[in-house]
């Protein structure tokens, strides 16, 4: 893995770090850091529930992946009033046939309370801006078939339908 210069980690924070105007109050889109850890998990937890799975990330494990070397997990934290509102967690790929390198939108979530603002889309918008900065090809994100409102709010923000091929099969490791 290859270091980026103190100064130059610093300069790549700084550039993703945005102010945002949403439909009731200023916002900033910034990388997580370590003391977002507890609220982060805990909005997961909650992404997790929403989707009728049972959480299994603990705190270790939470700082283990925000600790892996890159290019595992990347997180963008909305907050508003020093208070996380919403994440977007992106985990990079490849499609190595192409010689690409492709970004994943894995996790979206926004808290009840400030749905419909504008957070989601800002946080999508912070996402592609990151993917094209570290010269991704493709932003990806899917969703449960039954989330219609995840759905059209995807294709409000750019994404168009891209359906599976195949059959994807999964291996658990010790």
């Amino acid at each position: 893995m290859s270091k980026i210069p103190c100064g130059a980690k610093q300069e790549i924070e700084m550039t993703l770090m945005q102010r945002i105007d949403t439909k009731t109050r200023p916002a900033v889109i910034r990388p997580a850091r370590w003391g977002d850890k507890d609220a982060l998990l805990e909005m997961i937890h909650a992404l997790a529930r929403f989707n009728g799975d049972e959480p299994e990330l603990d705190l270790p494990a939470l700082i283990d992946l925000l600790n892996a070397d890159l290019p595992w997990i990347r997180i963008l934290v909305a907050e508003r009033d020093g208070v996380l509102e919403g994440y977007a967690a992106l985990v990079a790929g490849i499609q190595l046939q192409h010689g690409k390198k492709v970004m994943d939108l894995h996790h979206l979530f926004i808290r009840d309370h400030v749905r419909g603002e504008g957070l989601g889309r800002h946080l999508i918008d912070a996402s592609r801006d990151l993917a094209e900065r570290l010269g991704c090809a493709r932003l990806t994100v899917s969703t449960r078939e039954h989330n219609a409102v995840a759905q059209t709010a995807y294709r409000a923000c750019g994404f168009a339908p891209h359906p599976f091929s195949g059959t994807r099969f999964a291996m658990e490791l010790a």
